[in-house]
C-alpha cells in the first residue's frame, strides 16, 4: 500500500513538473464560460467568434522584435497573445500569454470545438546559442487557456499547414504530413508539389466536412509514363481518399482552389491540360470544377468555370468565378461546347489596377471591400439610374483612410464589425462598427505598459487641431487625467 502511496506522489510531482518546464511559474489562465459545442465563425483569421465570444491576436509583431527567449516566455506576452472578449468587446481576458504568430506567418488561429489551435516562434537554441525564432511551433490550447500542448515544431515560417479537428496536416520540405493529436505521425507523400489547404471558416463541431481535408494531386507511379495525375485528399482522420483520376482521359489536373459550400460540401476548383499523342503534349482546357459532399462524393457534373490561366475569385459553384482581366472583373459565360465568352456588358466591371483578387477583403451586400494602401474602401455594384456608369461601380467611398496594416493576415469584416490591426497605434487590434457614421475606432485588447506610456505621451505632444480629429476618431481607453496636456 506503502509503495502504491509513493508511486502516486511521484506521478503527480513529476505532472506538476512537465507542466511547470512548459509554462514556467507563470499562472495558468483558466476562463469560465465558452461554449465548445456553439458553432465557429472566421477561422484562420485575426478575429474567431463561438458563442457568446472572441478570441483575437491581440497585436502584430515581427520576427525582429524576438532577439532572445524572455521575448517569447509563456506568462509574459501582452502584444501578440491571443485574448478573449465578449462580442461587444468587454471582459478581456488573457488566453495565451505567449507570442501567436509572426509577420512571416500569413494564417491566423483555429477555434475547433474545445481547442483554440496557433503557431508561435520557436525558442529552442542550436548548439551555438542561437535562437532559432524562424522555425515554428504548433500549439492546441483549450479555450479555457489550460492544458497547453506543443504539437510539433517545424523548419521556417512559410510552411503550409491545417489544423483540423483530429490531426495536423502540414508540408514540411516537400513532405505532406499528418500527425494526429493524439498518436504518431505518418508521411502521405514523400514530394508532394501542387497542394492546397483549404480553411474551414464555419465549423460545426462534430460535423468535419470537406473542407477540413488537404488536397492534392498526384502522379500514381504504377501509370507506366502514362501522362496523367489524379486528385486526392487526406481527410481530417488521416484517411486518403482518390477525388479525380485522369488515367482513362489522358488528363493531368493542378489543383487551383478548395472552397467551402453548403451544407458542408465544397467546390473543387482544378485547371486540366489533356494529353495529345499526336503532338505529344498538353493542351490546357481551362478552369473546371466538381462539388463534393460532406462524405467526398461528387455531386453532379464537372463545370468549366473560365479560360485558361485566369486570374479568379471564386463565388460559388452554381453561380461560377469573377474573372480578372485587362482592369476589368467580370462573371464569364460558358457556352454548350465549353467556349468561354467575356460576359454581358451590364455584367462587366471596370475596376482599374486599384481592385484586384489579393486586396478584396470580401464582396458583399452588392459591395466590393478592398484594401487600398493602407486604407479600407468599399465601392458599390450595378449601379443604376442617374448614378450609373460604363465601369457598373459607383464611386469609391473611403471608410478608414490610414494606418491598416496589410501586409499581414487580412483584416476581418464580420458583420458590420471591421477588426484591424492599428499601424497608427503601436499595431494593435482595433475593431469599429462601420455601418454607423463617425463611429469611433476602439482598441480591443490591451497595450504593454511600454506602449501605453508612449501612447500617453505622443497623445500629449499632438498640437490642437490634431488632437481634435484624435478624439473625434478614437475612443479612448485611458483615463482622462493621464491625457491632459501638460
Amino acid at each position: 500500500m506503502k509503495k502504491n502511496i509513493k508511486f502516486i506522489l511521484i506521478s503527480l510531482l513529476l505532472i506538476a513538473v512537465l507542466s511547470i518546464s512548459l509554462v514556467g511559474c507563470t499562472k495558468t489562465p483558466n476562463l469560465k464560460g465558452g461554449d465548445p459545442n456553439a458553432t465557429t465563425y472566421n477561422n484562420n483569421s485575426l478575429v474567431v467568434s463561438q458563442g457568446d465570444y472572441i478570441y483575437f491576436v491581440n497585436g502584430k509583431i515581427t520576427v525582429d522584435d524576438i532577439a532572445e527567449k524572455k521575448d517569447n516566455k509563456y506568462g509574459n506576452i501582452v502584444k501578440s497573445a491571443i485574448y478573449r472578449a465578449k462580442k461587444d468587446g468587454s471582459e478581456v481576458e488573457a488566453l495565451v500569454p505567449q507570442v501567436a504568430m509572426d509577420s512571416n506567418n500569413s494564417n491566423g488561429i483555429s477555434v475547433l470545438g474545445n481547442y483554440l489551435y496557433f503557431t508561435s516562434p520557436s525558442t529552442a537554441t542550436a548548439k551555438d546559442g542561437t535562437l532559432q525564432k524562424t522555425n515554428t511551433d504548433f500549439y492546441r490550447v483549450e479555450i479555457s487557456g489550460r492544458n497547453l500542448t506543443k504539437l510539433v515544431t517545424l523548419e521556417g515560417n512559410t510552411n503550409q499547414y491545417k489544423f483540423t479537428d483530429n490531426g495536423l496536416i502540414y508540408l514540411e520540405n516537400s513532405k505532406l504530413t499528418y500527425l494526429p493529436y493524439k498518436g504518431k505521425s505518418k508521411v502521405i507523400l514523400e514530394s508532394a508539389g501542387n497542394t492546397y489547404f483549404p480553411v474551414t471558416s464555419t465549423y460545426e463541431p462534430g460535423k468535419a466536412d470537406a473542407s477540413m481535408a488537404v488536397y492534392y494531386a498526384e502522379s500514381p507511379e504504377e501509370n507506366d509514363g502514362d501522362p496523367y495525375n489524379e486528385i486526392k485528399c487526406v481527410t481530417s482522420t488521416g484517411e486518403v481518399k482518390t477525388i479525380l483520376s485522369g488515367k482513362d482521359s489522358k488528363t493531368s489536373y493542378t489543383i487551383k482552389s478548395v472552397e467551402s459550400e453548403d451544407n458542408g460540401s465544397v467546390a473543387v476548383y482544378y485547371e486540366k491540360s489533356i494529353y495529345d499523342r499526336g503532338d505529344e503534349k498538353y493542351s490546357n482546357k481551362g478552369l473546371f470544377g466538381i462539388k463534393l459532399g460532406n462524405d467526398f462524393k461528387q455531386i453532379g457534373a464537372e463545370k468549366k468555370f473560365a479560360g485558361k490561366s485566369a486570374t479568379v475569385r471564386y463565388i460559388s459553384f452554381e453561380e461560377g468565378v469573377y474573372v480578372f482581366e485587362d482592369s476589368e472583373m467580370y462573371i464569364p459565360k460558358i457556352d454548350a461546347d465549353g467556349n468561354v465568352e467575356k460576359a454581358d456588358k451590364d455584367k462587366i466591371y471596370y475596376v482599374g489596377s486599384t481592385i484586384t483578387q489579393s486586396n478584396i477583403v470580401t464582396i458583399k451586400d452588392g459591395y466590393i471591400y478592398y484594401t487600398e494602401s493602407n486604407a479600407f474602401k468599399r465601392v458599390k455594384m450595378d449601379v443604376t439610374g442617374e448614378d450609373a456608369n460604363d465601369n457598373n461601380l459607383g464611386q469609391p467611398e473611403t471608410i478608414i483612410e490610414k494606418d491598416i496594416v496589410t501586409d499581414y493576415v487580412k483584416p476581418v469584416l464580420n458583420g458590420n464589425t471591421f477588426y484591424y490591426i492599428n499601424s497608427g497605434y503601436y499595431n494593435y487590434m482595433y475593431k469599429v462598427d462601420i455601418s454607423v457614421k463617425d463611429a469611433k475606432h476602439s482598441l480591443l485588447g490591451i497595450r504593454t505598459n511600454e506602449d501605453k506610456n508612449a501612447y500617453i505621451k505622443f497623445v500629449k505632444e499632438m498640437d490642437e487641431e490634431t488632437r481634435e480629429k484624435h478624439d473625434k476618431l478614437i475612443a479612448e481607453d485611458l483615463p482622462t487625467e493621464e491625457l491632459k496636456k501638460d
